[in-house]
């Protein structure tokens, strides 16, 4: 694998991090993507800019994008999937909590992941078989909680309020109430696993995301210890966006909860 695959990465995202932050200090045009989703000039600057880099550098590389979809061959030896700002909605109301999220794939495998919050002067990476990372070079390592009772558990809405995705969540949130310690809301399934990988948090779980929400936090938290499945324990299947993440000893009993309460049905 090219080594200097994670150091343009990392460099990416810290130029797009810089890039957003700029548009914070100076204003930003904030458009509609339908009901409460929104995208933002910087969203769109951001992704031009990490797009332009990795077709300068590398033109068979394949990308995946949230705003500008599928670049190039889908079946390309690489592939870089990127969100250039998980969090939109954080990020246009002034919260700290976003990060621009970068993966790179090798023949359908993630081999490396950068999670880059600027505002919260935050970077984690990781790199297949190598470990995970955070900020100048630390280790970073799941936490060993591994009873739900003193868990640390985040979770997303769906933006659709009337699906059986969102009325699930609200279900799965009491539940995981009545369980655990308090559910917490960060708004950007990208940060949560790389805050994850670090022991911050020790459970999640989101309906209907895509890739670019999780390719990076993935391999971040795999490399730290952690798992990252389908609701049912299963492997990560994309198009499904079920997503249930955990430090790894919390993953049964989160799996238990989700299924008696038929969290694994819903999609």
């Amino acid at each position: 694998m090219p080594i200097h695959l994670l150091q343009i990465a990392k460099k990416l995202a810290h130029d797009a991090g810089k890039l957003a932050l700029e548009y914070q200090a100076n204003g930003f045009k904030t458009e509609s993507k339908g009901g409460v989703d929104l995208v933002t000039e910087a969203d769109k600057a951001c992704e031009e800019l990490i797009i332009r880099t990795i077709q300068g550098n590398f033109p068979d590389h394949a990308i995946l994008s949230e705003e500008a979809g599928m670049i190039g061959d889908p079946k390309a030896e690489y592939k870089w999937i990127i969100d250039p700002i998980d969090g939109t909605l954080n990020y246009a109301h002034g919260l700290p909590f976003y990060c621009i999220s970068i993966a790179v794939v090798h023949r359908g495998l993630p081999i490396i992941g950068v999670v880059d919050a600027p505002a919260l002067k935050e970077v984690f990476w990781a790199q297949k078989g190598k470990g995970a990372f955070r900020g100048s070079g630390k280790p970073i390592y799941v936490s060993k909680v591994s009873e739900m009772n003193k868990a640390m558990i985040t979770m997303g809405y769906p933006y659709d309020k009337t699906s059986p995705a969102t009325q699930m969540s609200y279900k799965l949130a009491d539940a995981s109430h009545q369980q655990g310690q308090q559910v917490r809301q960060i708004g950007s399934a990208a940060l949560e696993g790389a805050y994850m990988a670090a022991g911050a948090i020790d459970g999640f779980w989101h309906y209907n995301l895509k890739p670019w929400d999780f390719a990076a936090a993935k391999i971040i938290l795999e490399e730290a210890g952690g798992m990252m499945t389908d609701m049912d324990g299963q492997m990560l299947m994309p198009k499904n966006g079920r997503v249930l993440a955990s430090n790894g000893l919390l993953h049964t009993p989160m799996i238990e909860l989700i299924k008696s309460q038929g969290g694994d049905k819903v999609t």
